[in-house]
């Protein structure tokens, strides 16, 4: 028999209670009695509980689980699962505010197989003025992939822009629940803050079905990332390091899926934006970190792609005389670029009279 619910969304958070109360209202306002919110507050601090309280007397369909003390985004995000009693999980973010009418979206998705849905979505700042489309597959139209057809699987990898098609972000990501628990946690990956991707790799060999949603049905606040409370190059690290170990381990360091993870995190951080960090760094022990970022980044590049691998680790008054060299460089080849095209496209003689 079919539980009372069809989907649940699933919210870990910690101290977002100035932001939650905007993220339930976005789901609330277009939600039935088949809806279920599930709320796991990892020991907040501020008046989570309260707020919490509020809106379950106008929406009596959550579940608030609070722990005793702090476990950490990935040991929540695993519970919020357990605790659902949907068909379907829609992981969410307790900053994130979802599209009107996306609850009637995935609805009539289920009615496809698959047991991932992945979406697209508004980039935001701080205060939920929307900036621009994110990126994740070069797909305009809504597809299916089937990672047990090569072809299928292999469309996917190269059709991959960033790490979020490889399930990085949390609120773009909806699960067919019972998929999901047939795999035990991913415990070796507790603690990483990748465990949604972990669970999904290790879902992939009993057969990985991932539907794509080129449209926006949510929108991400940006400006808000908890992961930065140990410093950029810190959550640097934890991305071009952290994340490639989790597709090495499920698919092997020279697989095609390691080798696009790879690829997509240097789309995401290109070399100058990686100089850049490093010319502002600050503290002597930051440092041994952004080399080894340097060196995961461009390990397993092309021949130019490790030679930025190798350049991003000079000593840094040599990284900011090749940066000067650079900019120069560009000005006088934007110059010439004018005077060739001057003389290429000479004027057009007015006519007299």
């Amino acid at each position: 028999m079919p539980g009372p619910y069809d989907l649940s969304f699933c919210i870990p958070t910690y101290n977002f209670a100035d932001f939650l109360p905007q993220t339930l209202e976005s789901i609330v306002s277009q939600a039935d009695d088949r809806v279920q919110i599930v709320i796991v507050d990892g020991a907040s601090t501020d008046n989570t509980p309260e707020v919490v309280e509020q809106w379950r007397q106008r929406f009596p369909h959550i579940k608030y689980i609070r722990r005793t003390a702090r476990c950490g985004v990935d040991p929540d995000i695993l519970e919020s699962v357990k605790q659902a009693d949907g068909e379907y999980c829609w992981l969410f973010s307790a900053d994130d505010i979802l599209a009107p009418h996306a609850i009637a979206l995935i609805r009539e998705e289920t009615r496809l197989p698959w047991n991932v849905w992945l979406t697209n979505f508004a980039l935001c700042d701080r205060d939920m003025r929307r900036i621009e489309r994110h990126r994740i597959l070069a797909v305009e139209e809504p597809t299916s992939f089937d990672w047990n057809l090569p072809e299928q699987r292999g469309a996917y990898l190269e059709l991959a822009q960033t790490t979020t098609a490889f399930f990085s972000f949390i609120s773009g990501i909806v699960v067919r629940r019972a998929d999901w628990m047939s795999v035990p946690d991913q415990s070796e990956f507790i603690g990483s803050c990748w465990i949604i991707a972990a669970q999904i790799f290790a879902l992939a060999p009993r057969g990985l079905v991932v539907r794509y949603h080129p449209g926006e049905a949510l929108s991400k606040r940006g400006d808000n990332d908890s992961f930065l409370t140990q410093g950029l190059i810190r959550r640097l690290d934890l991305s071009v390091t952290g994340f490639r170990r989790v597709a090495s381990h499920y698919f092997g360091p020279h697989s095609p899926e390691a080798r696009s993870v790879s690829r997509v995190l240097r789309n995401e951080f290109s070399p100058w934006f990686l100089a850049q960090q490093r010319m502002r760094l600050s503290t002597p022990s930051d440092i041994p970190v952004f080399h080894r970022i340097a060196r995961n980044q461009y390990s397993d590049g092309n021949p130019r792609e490790r030679c930025w691998g190798w350049l991003l680790q000079m000593p840094l008054p040599v990284l900011k005389a090749l940066r000067q060299l650079h900019t120069w460089w560009r000005g006088i080849r934007s110059a010439l670029r004018r005077v060739v095209g001057g003389k290429a496209h000479p004027e057009t003689p007015v006519p007299s009279g």
